[in-house]
């Protein structure tokens, strides 16, 4: 089978495409977001997502929608006053469509939806909500998870527990081990369980009843439970010890009659993501394999039941493996992986692990594929193009790949944007070694014309800037508003390998801001570029980036940290999990302090001059708001022209529609106060100190 390869652009080249503005922050909220694709059993049909803001109540609600697999008008399955529906699963016999909605007391429910007409009925009555939840291969079971308490073994036990402690004045919390915060909520002392029930509806049996996360806790919460394809059995992640202080987890099957679970992996990281074969015969799993790493390579085994080897099948490539996909014959996997900025679709040969490459251009999410084998459906982006859904004709012994658009739900909103060109440099940085990195050129571009360069640095650190549509950190809006914007994949970024990830340890001070720099070194070398009005900013790692610029260097006018990490020895222990830190910094604060203080912003305080903006989640429990509440003070006593914005709802993210259109108008805010005007009037600003 040949590759795939083509951009996006030509993809959509029937859009018709008059330019009539620069992309806006409020078009950001105007835009449908897709993803959770499912492929009907007869083939007729594709189920997905679509995300849409609701500004005025800030809020974003998700629907399910349907479109013919073979193109043609989307159908909106599901609505609702605000609430969302999401999670889309087909029964057998493609007659009936499951989701979760949030209709009833705002609690995630099981539905089923007849297609061909009639309401939704309600499947799941769970005091707690569920979180993810699968449908047997013969559609007679359901599978879900839940957050109970883990002293209950019955949903009566845990809507009995939540009402005592909803009705007790007392409002206290007594820890005893860690984690107790995750992301955004605190623990409460309850565990993810699994239950099982009768897919028309019926009583959930707990099947991984203990004071244990069953499966797992992930950011996402989905893509840790899987059915064997006769239905007898699932397999499972669970940590194997504290999570927060080793992230060990294995994979563990149980019958679905019950019993005792059994652990087929003894790596000590993690292992996680179960897939089954057609034939059942393997196993497919993600797994890292450096204990208490905070960052590593994720790779793909697969664990043969019959034998009970477990195989390696991705280490070749020395990239993560993202997402993967049993094509129905098991002779292959469809799979997702960072490349060098692009995430790719490929699909792996079992046996002899060759790589083929279906499409390489921007940033493909969302794969399922037929039950037939003949096509694949995936959402795939870009910098200038928002999510939407594409299938590709994958028959054995066709003459090449067609790819057919599924969906244009941006069409009519993009028609009137005019985006600015994408492209990638590449330059020497540390120690001479190539890095990759993103151009953003503002629309309308005028090559005569001196434009100021905003630097713009990912989080992570481990992670990358990928050539997607972005709506927290939008490059395209940051061009919009006439900057040139540059995003490197400084050392350490993924998708490079693992010996560019793993240079970052040690020294996040280091090679990654030597590395930017450099590519700020370069685009003063093009002629388009005013070298005197550089700004920088980033987020998370990029936030801890901004503080660590801010005592290195006063090129910039002006800096932006949202979320940023400041004094390490103690943002290692007020985050949510403790684990990974001793090979990220070689040392902790008991073993090796001043390896913590070496890299700290704070250290380099006296040096701060540049004026910055803060911003930070009140629920931000990955980088607690302490963080950005020392950093702006400190700022306010040196006299530092500064600025702090806080979001009462908001995470490690600005998610919320109307938090998001703000916190876009006080970064360009910001920025335009202090990057757009002359020099004498810049100088003059900054001479005249702001008050503590």
């Amino acid at each position: 089978m040949k590759a795939l390869i083509c951009t996006l652009a030509a993809v959509l080249a029937g859009t018709p495409a008059l330019a009539a503005h620069p992309l806006q922050i409020e078009d950001i909220q105007k835009m449908a977001r897709l993803g959770s694709t499912r492929i009907s059993p007869d083939g007729k049909w594709v189920a997905y997502t679509v995300t849409l803001a609701d500004v005025p109540k800030n809020r974003n609600v998700t629907n399910v929608w349907m479109v013919p697999s073979s193109g043609g008008e989307p159908q909106q399955l599901t609505s609702g006053d605000g609430h969302s529906s999401y999670g889309p699963r087909w029964s057998p016999d493609s007659r009936h469509l499951y989701f979760v909605s949030t209709r009833i007391d705002n609690k995630p429910q099981i539905f089923r939806l007849p297609i061909g007409g009639g309401e939704a009925r309600q499947i799941t009555s769970v005091p707690t909500g569920i979180g993810d939840y699968l449908l047997s291969p013969n559609g007679k079971t359901i599978v879900f998870s839940a957050r109970v308490f883990a002293h209950c073994s019955d949903m009566a036990c845990n809507e009995k527990a939540a009402k005592a402690r909803d009705d007790d004045p007392v409002k206290v919390r007594v820890i005893t081990e860690i984690p107790f915060r995750r992301w955004d909520e605190w623990a409460e002392g309850k565990r993810n369980h699994l239950f099982v029930m009768p897919a028309d509806g019926g009583e959930a049996r707990d099947l991984t009843p203990g004071d244990v996360d069953s499966p797992i806790w992930t950011d996402g919460g989905a893509g840790e439970v899987a059915f064997s394809p006769d239905g007898r059995e699932i397999a499972f992640s669970r940590y194997s010890e504290n999570e927060s202080l080793t992230q060990n987890s294995d994979i563990n099957i149980i019958p679905i009659a019950g019993g005792a679970a059994r652990t087929i992996t003894t790596n000590k990281a993690s292992d996680f993501a179960p897939k089954y074969s057609p034939d059942g015969r393997y196993i497919a799993y993600s797994a890292t394999l450096r204990p208490m790493a905070e960052a590593d390579l994720t790779r793909l085994f697969l664990f043969d039941r019959r034998t009970g080897e477990h195989r390696n099948v991705f280490e070749a490539l020395d990239r993560s493996i993202g997402s993967y996909l049993w094509a129905p014959d098991g002779k292959s996997l469809y799979v997702t992986f960072e490349d060098r900025g692009e995430v790719p679709l490929a699909r792996l040969d079992v046996d002899t692990l060759k790589l083929t490459r279906l499409v390489s251009a921007g940033t493909i999410d969302d794969v399922d594929v037929s039950e037939d084998g003949a096509f694949v459906v995936y959402s795939a982006m870009d910098f200038s193009h928002p999510k939407e859904l594409f299938r590709v004709d994958v028959r054995a012994g066709a003459p090449r790949p067609t790819s057919v658009t599924l969906t244009r739900a941006n069409a009519d909103l993009l028609r009137d944007i005019e985006f600015g060109e994408a492209s990638s440099f590449t330059f020497n940085g540390w120690r001479s070694e190539a890095v990759q990195a993103w151009q953003v050129k503002p629309p309308g571009f005028d090559a005569t014309k001196k434009y100021p360069v905003l630097l713009i640095m990912h989080g992570g650190p481990e992670g990358s800037w990928l050539n997607q549509f972005s709506y927290r950190w939008s490059a395209q809006l940051f061009a919009a508003a006439g900057y040139v914007v540059i995003a490197p994949n400084f050392h350490g970024s993924t998708g490079f390998g693992l010996a560019f990830q793993d240079s970052i340890k040690g020294q996040w001070g280091g090679a990654p801001y030597e590395d930017q720099m450099k590519a700020v070194d370069v685009a003063l070398t093009w002629p388009y570029i005013d070298g005197t009005r550089l700004a920088a900013a980033g987020a998370s790692y990029g936030g801890y980036m901004a503080n660590w610029i801010a005592g290195h260097t006063d090129r910039f006018r002006a800096i932006v940290s949202h979320a940023g990490l400041y004094d390490l020895p103690t943002v290692l222990f007020s985050t949510d999990f403790a684990s990974g830190f001793k090979q990220e910094f070689h040392g902790t604060p008991w073993e090796n302090y001043q390896a913590l203080i070496d890299q700290a912003p704070v250290t380099y305080a006296k040096n701060f001059k540049t004026p910055m903006l803060i911003t930070h989640g009140l629920k931000d429990y990955r980088v607690d708001v302490s963080q950005g509440l020392a950093m702006f003070q400190l700022l306010q006593a040196m006299r530092i022209p500064s600025k702090l914005v806080l979001f009462d709802d908001a995470n490690h993210w600005v998610l919320k529609p109307a938090d998001s259109i703000l916190w876009y108008r006080e970064v360009l805010g910001w920025l335009d106060r202090w990057v757009k005007p002359e020099s004498a009037e810049y100088r003059k600003l900054t001479a005249s100190p702001s008050s503590p």
